[in-house]
């Protein structure tokens, strides 16, 4: 998948979720979207598989996937590679159970709307086993599942009939530490073992760091930082330091983690400065005059006027 300089507007106002966003993922790769919250990384995950979120438009840019610009698509042509070639779990993924049916019910519906009539059993069988499901789960309705098994299933529907890429919205928020290890593991085992690109969206940066190869960190609707995960200490921007320091890790002594202050605050009109210029420690005032870049520096980007001086501009 490639995305191409999308922007997005809120219809009818001067209010941009999402400004001028590049980003790939190669296949069989798993890359992270870093973020707090308000930052564009939902309005991103639903624009990435062609539906951007009731009352946003696009203005410019292209979402490519296998070579197609998947925003153009026909809406018939989108349904029938869902869920086959490219799924979606959305950050309410347990609000998407139909509430009038089994889980059972449901599963057959997907696996067999795209493989054709076969044993969905087959295939279902050893996700539950992975994703710490038991099978009586099958016969329930989505009102007696509690909320991390809800979110459970609904992984287990977006990799049922092993898509090659998965879009995910938070997929461990609603769940126990326990289970997001258990989740996180799985993602890593298909990735692994069958060769499913992921791309996953997240405020938890130790989930990013530790799963994704590449992570592209997300601040004000503007891509600010991209760099392999491996690359963790050696980040450049302040907003992916700020978060850095401020997610817990094991052995920290208390108290010792530090948020960033203010807020984030939205885009409105095209950017005329730099978006983290308010919060930023090492704010100059061309920060607060200019837009800066999105330049290379090393293996990754940034978005920083302290490194702007004689790098390469940025895609």
């Amino acid at each position: 998948m490639r995305i191409e300089h999308l922007t997005l507007k809120v219809s009818g106002r001067s209010l941009y979720p999402l400004w001028d966003v590049s980003l790939r993922v190669e296949d069989n790769e798993v890359v992270a979207v870093l973020g707090e919250s308000g930052g564009g990384k939902t309005s991103l995950a639903w624009a990435a598989v062609g539906r951007p979120l009731p009352g946003q438009e696009v203005v410019a840019g292209k979402v490519y996937f296998k070579g197609r610009d998947i925003l153009n698509m026909p809406p018939a042509e989108r349904r029938r590679i869902y869920f086959k070639e490219l799924s979606l779990v959305p950050q309410n993924a347990p609000d998407t159970l139909h509430p009038t049916q089994t889980v059972a019910r449901t599963l057959w519906e997907i696996y067999t709307a795209k493989n054709g009539k076969g044993e969905a059993r087959e295939a279902v069988l050893p996700l539950l086993e992975e994703l710490g499901l038991p099978e009586e789960v099958l016969r329930k309705y989505p009102h007696q599942l509690s909320g991390g098994q809800k979110q459970r299933v609904a992984l287990l529907l977006a990799l049922l009939n092993r898509p090659q890429l998965v879009v995910l919205d938070e997929p461990t928020s609603a769940l126990d530490v326990l289970t997001q290890k258990k989740v996180k593991d799985l993602l890593g085992k298909i990735n692994r073992e069958h060769g499913t690109g992921i791309l996953f969206f997240t405020h938890d940066v130790n989930l990013a760091f530790s799963l994704a190869r590449r992570v592209v960190v997300l601040y004000g609707g503007q891509v600010v930082e991209e760099l392999p995960a491996f690359k963790r200490e050696s980040a450049l921007h302040p907003y992916t330091r700020g978060l850095l320091a401020s997610g817990p890790r094991i052995g920290d002594p208390p108290l010792s983690r530090r948020g960033i202050p203010g807020y984030a605050l939205p885009l409105l009109a095209p950017p005329q400065a730099c978006s983290f210029a308010a919060r930023c420690p090492q704010a100059r005032d061309v920060c607060r005059e200019e837009a800066p870049p999105l330049v290379k520096v090393g293996e990754g980007q940034v978005r920083c006027f302290a490194y702007a001086a004689g790098a390469q501009r940025g895609g």
